[in-house]
């Protein structure tokens, strides 16, 4: 079975300026592998250009146009090869499973 990866976003750092309120400057992009029931995680804090042409209000900015661009900026090869990172963890037995050294980092819910 291969690991299949999905995206998160995190930690978006905004600014203004006298024509515009709440630009993106920064945000996290997390990477997200899945195989055999085990997860596994990287993130990359990606900085984006300056916005050119059209604008979109933060309010209206959705998470998927937030990948896009962060996944736009690092490009194919940057994705891919931390993707193949992260697929060389699983079953590698240089990464131990939750140990003190190699904690499971876990979400809090409710």
């Amino acid at each position: 079975m291969a690991m299949e990866f999905t995206y998160q976003v995190s930690g978006i750092k905004v600014y203004t300026t006298d024509s515009k309120t709440d630009i993106i400057k920064e945000a996290t992009l997390h990477i997200v592998g899945t195989e055999d029931g085990k997860t596994y995680q990287n993130f990359l804090p990606v900085e984006l250009a300056e916005p050119s042409g059209s604008f979109t209000e933060f309010q209206n900015v959705s998470e998927t146009q937030v990948l896009d661009w962060l996944k736009g900026t690092l490009g194919e090869d940057q994705l891919t090869a931390n993707k193949e990172g992260l697929a060389s963890v699983h079953n590698n037995p240089l990464f131990p499973e939750n140990t003190r050294d190699n904690p499971e980092e876990k979400q809090l819910v409710g």
